[in-house]
């Protein structure tokens, strides 16, 4: 028997995609599906469109919210189904990525956590790059890398039930402390090597500050994860050499791709204060070169 599904979508006044995103779930033709809409309180017409579908829906609310946390934990305490996953209202299921999601489920009693791939698409729709795929996903890798694209990955309800909610704390990364969590009470992440979602960008998501609040929410994230474990542990030990991994990643990224040297330098610094054996000759020259950049301050005047 196939396992029921819980999907949620939070949305707030995206309009011009929400009705896209409904229909690539409700055209699943999954037969055992829970499918809720958390809105936010929109003035963009969404209401109207999630009422077109509203007989085909599980649940929908619109009233304001503190934001996607809020929207997504009220639709875990209204989940009765077996298996987990949220939608953004601008993103896409493929087809057929439900029936291909709850086999693998029903076929293995041990799977609890499942990720496949998923493509960035443009805000019109154009395909884009292919995210990366990681395949099994170790907890080490999951830091250090962050390889989840979000609407590709699903999971047994048991997960969130010994998780808990969603840490409405990380706001730009509140996902990628969840399935942290998740990791560190033993469950594992495998990979299925099919499309299962598309996942929209548009300029807002591609902005540096948006880019630096989600980067330092991650570090914060496993920091908490490092602050829940027993000094002793070999697996804090672990956190923090990943963490640091991590920074000098972003490092170079964020030098290469926003050209902003104190930015770059940011993470440079909580590398270094992570674990200074991260640093090697590339991260150090990014941190020179972002040194040389930025702009040396203004002479201050001489006295009268």
């Amino acid at each position: 028997m196939l396992p029921r599904f819980t999907i949620v979508t939070p949305s707030y006044n995206q309009a011009q995609y929400l009705e896209e995103t409904i229909l690539s779930v409700l055209e699943q033709g999954y037969p055992n599906l829970e499918y809720m809409i958390v809105d936010g309180g929109s003035t963009d017409g969404s209401v109207d469109i999630i009422r077109k579908y509203e007989k085909r829906l599980a649940w929908w609310v619109s009233e304001k919210d503190r934001g996607q946390t809020d929207a997504l934990n009220k639709g875990l305490r209204r989940a009765t189904g077996d298996l987990f996953g949220f939608l953004n209202s601008d993103d896409v299921y493929t087809p057929g990525t439900l029936l291909a999601v709850g086999e693998a489920f029903a076929s293995d009693p041990s799977l609890t956590m499942l990720l496949g791939r998923c493509q960035y698409i443009a805000a019109d729709g154009t395909p884009l790059s292919e995210c990366a795929y990681p395949g099994d996903l170790r907890i080490e890798d999951f830091i250090a890398d962050n390889p989840v694209p979000q609407p590709s990955l699903f999971v047994r309800m048991e997960v969130c039930r010994s998780v808990g909610e969603f840490d409405n704390t990380f706001q730009h990364a509140f996902d990628h402390d969840y399935w942290l969590r998740a990791m560190l009470l033993g469950h594992r992440i495998r990979g299925m090597d099919r499309l299962l979602s598309l996942y929209r960008l548009h300029e807002s998501s591609k902005t540096v500050t948006m880019r630096y609040k989600q980067d330092l929410d991650m570090i914060a994230s496993h920091r908490k994860a490092m602050a829940s474990l027993s000094p002793d542990d070999p697996l804090r030990r672990t956190l923090r050499t990943c963490s640091a991994r991590f920074c000098r990643r972003v490092t170079i990224e964020h030098y290469a791709w926003t050209r902003n040297p104190a930015v770059a330098l940011v993470f440079f610094r909580r590398m270094l204060a992570l674990d200074p054996s991260a640093c090697d000759m590339r991260v150090l020259k990014v941190a020179v070169k972002a040194m040389l950049r930025i702009p040396a301050p203004a002479p201050i005047p001489a006295s009268a």
